[in-house]
C-alpha cells in the first residue's frame, strides 16, 4: 500500500502558505535533532526530556530479535496465548498493532469486576501476561499485576515464567520486577506513553503476539525517511498543518473507519487529543464518525472516502505521520504537546473517595429503575428518553457529546452504534470512550480543552467481585471512584454532566432507548 497523504483541493490551497512557512523554517529536521525549544520557552523543560521517539527506529532491532526468541521459548512450552495489562499508550498502540495484523491479542485495561474476572478464572496455562507501565506506578495496571500473580500462583502456575514486565528503568515496577526475578523489558525514559507504539512498549506484546518485528521496524524505517524530506509536500507537515488549521474555529476531527487498520482511531484519539487539549484550547478526534462536514469540524480517513484529508500507508508509516504530524500541530496552535497537567485531576479525586469513607457521597435520584447524578440538575429529565433532547440543547452549536462507559468492553460495539445515532439526532459529534481507559487519553482535553463537552456517563454495576491482594480496596471500589472522581472534576469545569448507575439489563434498556431514538 502506498503511503500518502492527501489534501481536497480547498484544503491544501487554504494551508500552503503555512505549509511552506514550517518547511522554510526548518521545523522538521530541528524535530530530528531533538530541539525542544520548538515549542517555546514554557515547553522547553517537558519538551527537553520527551523526544526520544524521534530516533531511528532501527535503534530498536535488537529488542525485536530478543523478543521473537523470546517467543519462541514461550511456544516450546506451550504458552502461546498473549494478555497485556496496561492504560494508555501502554495498550492503545498494541491493541491496533495487533489488530491491524489479524494479530491475537487480549487487552486488559480495565478495572471493571465483570470484564477482569473472567479472565483471572480462566485456565492460564497456555498464557504469558505482560504487565505494561512507563512509569511503573499506574494503578490500574499494579492492581491487574496483583490480581494475575494471585491467579497464577493459585493454579500452580510460576509468576516469573508467566508474566513479563514492560517499564522504564529504575521504576517502582523495574525495582519490584528484577527483585522477583521477573523477565524485564526496559523502555526509553525520554518517550511518553501515547509517542511509544514503536518501542518496547508496543513491540514486546506484538511481537509475542506473533509478528515479524522486523518487518514492522522496516515498514516504520520507510515512514521515519518519508516524514523528514524537505519541502512542503513531507506527509508529516501536510497532516500537521491540516489539522490545525483554522483552530480554534475548526478544532474537531471527524475520524472515518479504516479498515485496513481497525480500531486505529482509539490510538489517534489518545495521541491527539492528549497532546493538544489544554490551555483552553485543542482537537478532538471523534472516532469512527459518520457527520457530514461541520463548520467546526474536518474529516480525515483512507483513501477514497471523500474526507478532507485521506490517508494511506502501512500501520508503522501512519503512526509516525501522526506522531510527527501531532507536534507540528501542537507548534502551530501554542501548546506543549508532552504535558498532561489536568490528568492528575481525574486521578486525585479518586484517591480521596477510596481513601477517605467519611467523603459525602454525591446526591442521586431514580430514573427509569437507574440512579441519576447530573451537575446541574436538569428537572425536566424525568425519564431516559428524555436525554436526547436535553444533550442536544445542552451542547448547542460548537458543543460535542461525550459517551464516558464504566462498564466491560463487550458492550463496544452497541455503544459505537448509539453513538452514530445520537449524532444523527443531536446534530453534534459524538464520542465514546470505555473507563478508566479514557481517563489515560481524551480525559487530558475533557478538562483541559475548550469547555465544550456534554458528558453523559453510564456506570454498570459489577455481578461479581474481584479482591486486589495487597490492597484495602477492590476492583469495583476502584471503578466507582474512578467514574465518580471524573463526574466530580468535569462538573468542577461547569460542563454539564449526567451520570446513570445501574446493571447490565438496566444499561441495555439504555443502549436500546437513545439508539431507537437516533435512528
Amino acid at each position: 500500500m502506498t503511503f500518502s497523504v492527501d489534501l481536497s483541493d480547498a484544503l491544501a490551497k487554504a494551508t500552503l502558505a503555512a505549509r511552506r512557512r514550517v518547511a522554510s523554517s526548518g521545523f522538521m529536521s530541528s524535530l530530528l535533532n531533538q530541539d525542544s525549544t520548538l515549542w517555546g520557552p514554557a515547553a522547553e523543560p517537558e519538551a527537553s526530556i520527551r523526544l526520544g521517539w524521534t530516533v531511528h527506529p532501527g535503534v530498536w532491532s535488537t529488542v525485536a530479535s530478543e523478543v521473537m526468541e523470546f517467543r519462541s521459548e514461550l511456544v516450546a512450552e506451550g504458552i502461546t496465548r498473549v494478555v497485556l495489562c496496561g492504560m494508555g499508550g501502554s495498550s492503545l498502540g498494541p491493541e491496533v498493532m495487533a489488530a491491524s495484523g489479524s494479530l491475537p491479542l487480549t487487552v486488559v485495561d480495565s478495572t471493571h469486576p465483570d470484564e477482569i474476572g473472567p479472565e483471572l478464572a480462566r485456565d492460564l496455562s497456555d498464557t504469558v501476561i505482560v504487565v505494561s507501565s512507563k512509569s511503573g506506578g499506574t494503578l490500574e495496571t499494579d492492581s491487574q499485576r496483583r490480581a494475575f500473580e494471585s491467579a497464577l500462583v493459585t493454579q500452580g502456575l510460576s509468576p516469573t515464567r508467566h508474566m513479563v514486565i514492560v517499564t522504564d528503568p529504575d521504576s517502582p515496577l523495574h525495582l519490584v520486577a528484577t527483585d522477583a526475578g521477573y523477565r524485564v523489558f526496559t523502555g526509553d525514559p525520554t518517550i511518553g506513553g501515547r509517542f511509544s507504539a514503536i518501542s518496547p512498549f508496543g513491540l514486546v506484546p506484538l511481537g509475542l503476539a506473533g509478528h515479524d518485528l522486523r518487518d514492522f521496524l522496516d515498514s516504520a524505517t520507510v515512514g521515519f525517511e518519508r516524514c523528514h524530506t524537505p519541502g512542503e509536500e513531507n506527509p508529516a507537515v501536510v497532516l500537521g498543518v491540516a489539522i490545525a488549521h483554522d483552530n480554534p474555529a475548526v478544532n474537531k476531527l471527524l475520524l472515518r473507519a479504516d479498515p485496513e487498520h481497525p480500531g486505529f482511531g482509539n490510538w489517534i484519539e489518545q495521541l491527539v487529543a492528549e497532546s493538544t487539549g489544554k490551555e483552553g484550547v485543542g482537537i478532538l478526534p471523534v472516532v469512527e464518525s459518520r457527520m457530514t462536514t461541520l463548520p467546526d469540524a474536518r474529516s480525515v480517513g483512507p483513501r477514497g472516502s471523500g474526507s478532507d484529508v485521506e490517508l494511506s500507508g502501512s500501520l508503522a508509516e501512519l503512526m509516525l505521520v501522526w506522531e510527527y504530524a501531532t507536534a507540528i500541530a501542537c507548534a502551530q496552535i501554542a501548546v506543549n504537546p508532552f504535558d498532561q497537567p489536568n490528568v492528575e485531576s481525574a486521578k486525585v479525586a479518586a484517591r480521596e473517595l477510596l481513601e477517605s469513607p467519611q467523603v459525602e457521597g454525591r446526591p442521586e435520584k431514580p430514573l427509569d429503575g437507574l440512579s441519576l447524578f447530573a451537575e446541574p440538575a436538569h428537572p425536566g429529565l424525568q425519564a431516559v428518553s428524555d436525554i436526547p433532547v436535553l444533550l442536544k440543547d445542552l451542547a448547542g452549536e460548537r458543543g460535542y457529546i461525550a459517551l464516558c462507559i464504566f462498564a466491560p468492553r463487550g458492550t463496544e460495539e452497541r455503544w459505537r452504534e448509539c453513538a452514530q445515532a445520537l449524532e444523527r439526532r443531536t446534530g453534534r459529534p459524538v464520542t465514546l470512550g470505555f473507563g478508566p481507559r479514557f481517563l489515560h487519553s481524551t480525559g487530558q482535553l475533557h478538562k483541559g480543552g475548550a469547555p465544550e463537552g456534554v458528558f453523559l456517563q453510564v456506570i454498570e454495576t459489577s455481578t461479581t467481585s474481584v479482591t486486589i491482594p495487597g490492597r484495602d480496596f477492590d476492583f469495583w471500589s476502584l471503578l466507582e471512584s474512578q467514574a465518580h472522581g471524573d463526574a466530580r472534576v468535569l462538573a468542577d469545569t461547569g460542563q454539564p454532566v449526567i451520570s446513570l448507575t445501574g446493571t447490565s439489563n438496566d444499561v441495555d434498556r439504555v443502549i436500546a432507548t437513545l439508539t431507537s431514538q437516533g435512528g
